[in-house]
């Protein structure tokens, strides 16, 4: 079964390893927006960044593949940061793999249904790029997409 878990404990040693072997899209990389990367194999100076900032996260999200499946994590991984209200989840690192824009959508939404509750107290969840396009996205209807060109930012609430 596949399911988004927080990064924790020994799973950071094994997440760090499948970084250095798996090929992904870092379609944001420590709060910035990086759409135009080619997927490739990390170096280990930059999973060691990666690993930093997901530590460091509150919301520490990797796709696990399950424990009876041979791909330990599947194909997205998020790390989000409160804002200084706490209402606002801010993405700091977003990693997918192919097909890119699918897996860019279904990182989305699956951070959207985990973290914007009552239980958790975030009220949306910011983004540093341009994601307008999504409105038009079924998936994305019951959803507010909010995007300030000047600042290069989409809120999903």
């Amino acid at each position: 079964m596949i399911g988004p878990i927080f990064l924790h404990g020994e799973l950071i040693e094994r997440f760090r390893e499948h970084l250095l072997n798996v090929p992904y899209y870092l379609v944001i990389h420590q709060g910035i927006s990086c759409v135009d990367n080619e997927m490739r194999k990390v170096s280990t100076d930059e999973v060691d960044e990666i690993i930093n900032q997901f530590v460091h996260a509150r919301f520490p999200i990797v796709c696990s593949a399950g424990s009876k499946s041979s791909i330990p994590f599947w194909d997205y991984h998020l790390a989000l940061q409160y804002d200084e209200e706490k209402r606002t989840a801010i993405i700091c690192e977003l990693l997918v793999r192919e097909p890119n824009q699918d897996h860019c959508r279904k990182a989305l939404l699956m951070a959207y249904y985990l973290l914007v509750n009552p239980k958790t107290g975030v009220e949306r969840i910011q983004a540093p790029m341009n994601l307008s396009n999504l409105a038009d996205c079924k998936e994305f209807e019951d959803i507010f997409i909010e995007f300030i060109p000047h600042q290069n930012i989409t809120y999903l609430s």
